[in-house]
């Protein structure tokens, strides 16, 4: 299994989709900023989380979809899937793997997508365009920490369900905007937490507006966890079937 993992880290290190990757990640942090900067008067700074929450919420869906796709495109595209398999891999743990990297490269790369934020608020600040106390960041860190911490596993096995029926990357990428568009239409409705990504944007913002949670937060908070693993546990197991009885890997 670790060398299947290094193998995957090893080949995303010579792919330029990476870079791409987290250039796209940015892009919450990068307009908002610039829209703080050039705006006459200044921001605060729970408003500029709010709307790099909703970039965020809506885009990085794709990012993870794109990321996860290309993990497991590469075996069909390189046609290398029947070589792990012949040296005897099980196809579970070679499924487990790229699992793995697309969770950890999406936890990173949603990190880095918090401390550039962070690095944005102190520019900000230095040129009087935001107004608030960045002793506020570690709060929203928190909650941007949870919303994380649901929406890159869901997503991620969402994603390897849909390359391994598709064995398109483009179909997956455009499935990937698609899904974070149709999480967002959950975020207002009062029952949204049954729905991972709905819940975890409320999560996310109750850490900068406790106003913005729901209205029965006790069931709302255990419901929403409850819906979130076995939504988790169910695309993961959907996803690894759907990869493990596959037979026919070429057209």
């Amino acid at each position: 299994m670790d060398r299947l993992i290094k193998n995957e880290f090893f080949k995303l290190k010579r792919e330029r989709f990476v870079l791409f990757l987290a250039l796209l990640s940015f892009l919450p942090v990068l307009t908002g900023g610039a829209g703080a900067f050039f705006n006459g008067g200044a921001q605060n700074i729970h408003d500029l989380f709010f709307f790099m929450n909703n970039q965020y919420a809506m885009f990085f869906p794709m990012v993870i979809f794109i990321l996860v796709g290309s993990l497991f495109y590469q075996e069909y595209k390189n046609k290398t899937y029947l070589i792990w398999i012949t040296y005897g891999h099980p196809k579970s743990k070679l499924f487990f793997s790229k699992i793995a990297v697309a969770l950890l490269v999406g936890l990173a790369l949603a990190a880095l997508l918090f401390l550039f934020f962070g690095v944005v608020l102190v520019v900000l600040q230095a040129a009087n365009k935001v107004e608030g106390a960045l002793d506020t960041y570690a709060p929203l860190a928190l909650g941007f920490f949870f919303e994380t911490l649901i929406v890159v596993p869901v997503t991620a096995c969402l994603g390897a369900i849909l390359i391994n029926l598709s064995r398109n990357i483009i179909v997956t990428s455009v499935v990937g905007v698609i899904y974070g568009f149709i999480s967002c239409f959950f975020i207002g409705a009062e029952g949204g937490y049954l729905v991972p990504g709905g819940f975890a944007y409320r999560v996310g913002m109750f850490f900068s507006d406790p106003a913005t949670y729901y209205d029965f937060p006790r069931r709302a908070t255990i419901g929403g966890c409850a819906s979130a693993i076995i939504v988790f546990l169910a695309l993961l197991l959907a996803g690894l079937r759907i990869f493990t009885h596959r037979r026919e890997i070429e057209n």
